[in-house]
């Protein structure tokens, strides 16, 4: 079996901005827009506290938090620490797959085991920490969504291994929407068809069940009976888009909280090109309304570009072009047609299985936010504060 670990850097914007300016330690932080009608892109721990979290209304953290610190998204410089930080790591570790900013998978298949792994790692933490001044949680596992469950199941830095049937100890007691995968509009429905903990899920093979999740039944149900993909890819081909969505916290219509929650989507693209050495020439906008109706516009911009302020006025004017005024559930932002050589990809998908194919574009679908809303998406996942 091979050895997976899964890095998370943890509240990585809020993170960045408290050693950008050393003050901000220990007091309560979110970056976002400070007005009415802004939103949290992340918070730290500290705000955390007090109940604020990514996606929330900014007024409202405020209110919750009346000693909030707000500070302006520099997406340049979280840009600047990502590509160190994974640069840091790929040093050592060659076969590394970076899902998105803040965090990765790497193959330490060779040099730690079961036995060696806790304390090898736990020295990996405090060394990126040193050098680097990023706390980070880490999971260690035998497949990748078992090693992305352990991350996320402490922080910050924490480090959970998952071996043998420990998964079982772990995560089946957890209620259903804690499975990364599912989706805040999906956890309700599968509660109602008996579906509370993850538990539940690996052990219920009911025609309801699987009708419902489709032909993503057998992925979740594989995962949550600790089996699945455990192939890192650190060469992930030829990238046709960039995408990232989130599900607003509630339906709105309120066009300056739209507009600056596609703000905080714009940054997360434009660091994603910049970590990835990519410019983009079209820019895809999609808005999802209450009755769950799902509509995406493109439009080119002039030149090819990872400026942020360059794709978020051209996010602006195509939003102002096709949005009627209806209560939105759903933003998304994206970017196609990239102008930088991609390398072709070593491993052909015809030479994958038919069940591994279904669980990779699962994965990469989670990854890049092209999921349909029923499941969860990296903007669903950070109104628990991932980043």
């Amino acid at each position: 079996m091979k050895s997976i670990v899964h890095i998370d850097l943890n509240a990585f914007f809020a993170q960045c901005e408290e050693n950008r300016d050393p003050r901000l330690k220990n007091k309560p932080v979110a970056v976002g827009s400070d007005h009415k009608r802004g939103i949290v892109s992340t918070a730290n721990y500290a705000a955390r506290r007090f109940g604020v979290h990514s996606a929330m209304p900014m007024y409202l953290a405020k209110k919750k938090c009346p000693d909030l610190v707000i500070v302006g998204g520099h997406y340049s410089l979280y840009s600047s620490v990502s590509h160190r930080f994974m640069a840091f790591l790929k040093k050592k570790y060659p076969v590394l797959e970076q899902v998105s900013i803040d965090e990765c998978y790497i193959d330490m298949s060779g040099i730690i085991n079961d036995s060696s792994a806790h304390d090898y790692l736990a020295d990996l933490q405090l060394k990126i920490y040193m050098d680097l001044k990023l706390k980070c949680s880490i999971g260690y596992a035998h497949t990748k969504f078992l090693a992305k469950m352990a991350s996320d199941f402490k922080k910050p830095m924490g480090l959970t291994l998952v071996v043998d049937d420990d998964y079982k100890k772990l995560f089946w007691p957890l209620p259903i929407d804690r499975m990364w995968g599912v989706g805040k509009s999906s956890a309700p429905r599968l509660v109602q068809l008996g579906i509370r903990t993850i538990g539940d899920l690996a052990n219920n093979t009911s025609k309801d069940v699987i009708d419902f999740l489709g032909i993503n039944y057998n992925t979740f149900y594989i995962w949550a009976n600790g089996e699945g993909s455990s192939r890192v890819d650190s060469d992930p081909g030829d990238r046709k888009s960039i995408s990232t969505s989130t599900t607003l916290l509630d339906d709105t219509d309120d066009v300056l909280l739209l507009k600056d929650t596609l703000r905080m989507l714009t940054g997360d693209i434009s660091c994603q090109l910049r970590n990835e050495s990519k410019r983009a020439k079209k820019v895809v906008v999609t808005i999802r309304n209450k009755l769950f109706q799902t509509h995406s516009k493109r439009s080119d911009l002039e030149d090819y570009t990872d400026d942020f302020e360059k794709i978020y006025l051209k996010v602006i004017a195509i939003f102002d072009g096709f949005y009627k005024g209806e209560e939105v559930r759903l933003l998304g932002v994206g970017v196609e047609d990239f102008a930088a050589e991609i390398k072709e990809e070593n491993v052909s998908l015809f030479q994958l299985s038919k069940e591994e194919k279904s669980e990779n574009k699962l994965l990469s679908d989670l990854n890049t936010g092209k999921t349909k809303g029923m499941f969860s998406t990296l903007g669903d996942m950070a109104k628990g504060g991932k980043k």
